[in-house]
């Protein structure tokens, strides 16, 4: 008597290229950008494009904002963010975004990096949204807001997910970004850093 289960598993062909890179959550959903910020309509199509011709596996992050304030939130900045509650939150993301990444890369597959979004004062890597000097107030209503900038320093996500690096003492973990606005950074220069890291 034959088995067709056997005869099954024996035509299974395992194809996956073993790749994968951890996105922030807005980059594959632009839905969850602060509205005003959106710069496509539904994903950063470039980012998309680069990661299916290289044969990328995608893992979407959860964004912390999106999880905590919801979708009609406000913009704020990084002061806004820094709080032990907010942290709090996005620690438990990270320490299980490291969970998947150890597993990942203990199973054999390449965890080619993170990629980050510069400007969010959340995600930023390398420019993220602070207050424009150090004596603005924050709290009122939302006609008194008061002007951002954008300052060399991590958002809140990003220095949570490094602090968990640190504390895992993992290596070759690599952090990109890609930027939400142009004053947070040279897009194209950007991508084409992603673009070496991923092939």
């Amino acid at each position: 008597m034959q088995d067709p289960i056997g005869q099954i598993k024996d035509k299974i062909e395992d194809v996956r290229s073993g790749k994968l890179i951890f996105i922030s959550h807005c980059l594959l959903n632009q839905n969850a950008c602060v509205k005003g910020i959106s710069s496509e309509p539904a994903m950063i199509t470039p980012l998309i494009k680069l990661l299916m011709e290289n044969d990328v596996g995608i893992y979407q992050m959860p964004c912390p904002e999106v999880s905590y304030y919801g979708s009609a939130r406000w913009g704020q900045v990084k002061g806004q963010y820094s709080t032990p509650m907010f942290r709090k939150h996005c620690r438990k993301i990270a320490e299980q975004m490291f969970d998947y990444i150890e597993n990942y890369t203990d199973t054999g597959h390449r965890v080619v990096g993170i990629v980050m979004r510069d400007g969010s004062p959340t995600c930023g890597l390398h420019r993220t949204a602070v207050s424009a000097d150090n004596d603005q107030v924050w709290g009122g209503m939302v006609w008194q807001v008061p002007k951002q900038r954008f300052a060399e320093t991590q958002g809140v996500y990003c220095e949570e997910l490094h602090a968990e690096l640190q504390q895992r003492q993992l290596k070759d973990v690599l952090f990109l970004s890609l930027p939400e606005v142009p004053e947070a950074g040279n897009f194209d220069a950007m991508l084409e850093e992603i673009r070496k890291a991923v092939q």
